[in-house]
């Protein structure tokens, strides 16, 4: 797992915790690999070769840690591009997907935040 430090006093890092982690993204018609870039109040930015997913698209975002499993319900909240996924020296779509607080924001405080 490869791990980035963010500056504190940037404001955009704020709730934000850089980690390239490998998960799956579930939609309606496919199962794709992923690589996660940011946890994000709300949300996770995801990027995925062959990723092709419409803004409002409902997902289910799957990832393990630490040998405990979580999925939660989310939905495509934007589109930014092309970016680079380290861990395989490729580039791919970056998607930002919705998902619930309530749901996620333990899982994601005790498995990714210092």
């Amino acid at each position: 797992m490869a791990v980035y430090s963010v500056g504190m006093n940037n404001k955009r890092s704020r709730g934000r915790a850089r980690r390239e982690i490998n998960v799956e993204i579930k939609s309606a018609k496919e199962v794709k690999q992923a690589y996660t870039v940011d946890f994000l109040p709300g949300g996770v930015k995801v990027r995925a070769a062959m990723l092709q997913l419409p803004v409002g698209e409902s997902v289910e975002f799957a990832m393990e840690k630490n040998r405990s499993k979580a999925s939660f319900p989310g939905r495509v909240g934007r589109e930014d591009g092309l970016g680079r996924i380290n861990r395989i020296g490729r580039d791919a779509n970056t998607l930002f997907v919705k998902i619930s607080k309530e749901r996620s924001a333990g899982f994601i405080r005790g498995n990714f935040y210092p």
